[in-house]
């Protein structure tokens, strides 16, 4: 009986655990598993470029993500957001956020919950559209989040404005597949059609594509 490898085993539950009492006290919808491959793919992902965020409400996924980067001395997070809610978190919608109704905008708390954890140097938030932050966006990216608008219009506008910054050996991470209507048409679409990226790992309700072509 190998007991190294019990051993390493633990120390990686206990690090799951470690970040999901951490990250998890951000409210949010990322399943910690979620939240978990994206630590991974911050730390240890592959290609040599930025790490960019869309969609990032009060921080849950850019914890997960700069804890990643931070744990690998790798590069900051881009946290691109106008942090004004997306549709479903107005008053009335399906996911009214008590934040917005309050606040009016979700920027302080989440630069707050960045600080309580210790990770808001790790991070670069881009207060914008993603329409306005992708006009200006020069650099090549290795890491792709896309979670903003879950609209089928919205994500596709997304993935066209961001992907081309994609490195090959880069990935693209969709939230929210098989939960909301508009992105999960959008992907499947999407992975039906192009040939410069592929399917390389599904998480709960995140799909990873990879670029395989320039």
């Amino acid at each position: 009986m190998n007991f190294r490898n019990y051993g390493l085993r633990l120390e990686e539950v206990a690090r799951f655990l470690d970040l999901q009492q951490r990250c998890c006290s951000i409210e949010g919808w990322l399943h910690p598993v979620e939240g978990y491959l994206l630590h991974m793919l911050a730390a240890e992902g592959p290609g040599v470029g930025e790490i960019v965020e869309i969609g990032s409400y009060l921080g849950r996924s850019t914890a997960f993500l700069a804890s990643g980067s931070n744990s690998a001395r790798r590069e900051k997070v881009t946290a691109v957001d106008h942090f004004r809610g997306s549709p479903e978190q107005q008053p009335g919608q399906s996911h009214e956020s008590k934040v917005l109704q309050d606040e009016g905008t979700t920027l302080p708390r989440f630069l707050s919950n960045l600080q309580r954890l210790k990770l808001a140097d790790q991070v670069t938030p881009v207060q914008a559209s993603s329409q306005d932050a992708a006009r200006t966006w020069t650099k090549p990216i290795r890491l792709l989040f896309i979670d903003g608008d879950h609209a089928y219009e919205a994500s596709r506008r997304d993935f066209e404005l961001w992907s081309p910054f994609v490195v090959p050996g880069g990935v693209v991470c969709f939230h929210d597949i098989g939960s909301w209507p508009g992105v999960t048409q959008f992907y499947h679409e999407l992975i039906k059609s192009t040939q410069a990226f592929k399917e390389t790992m599904a998480v709960c309700s995140v799909r990873v594509v990879e670029r395989i072509r320039p």
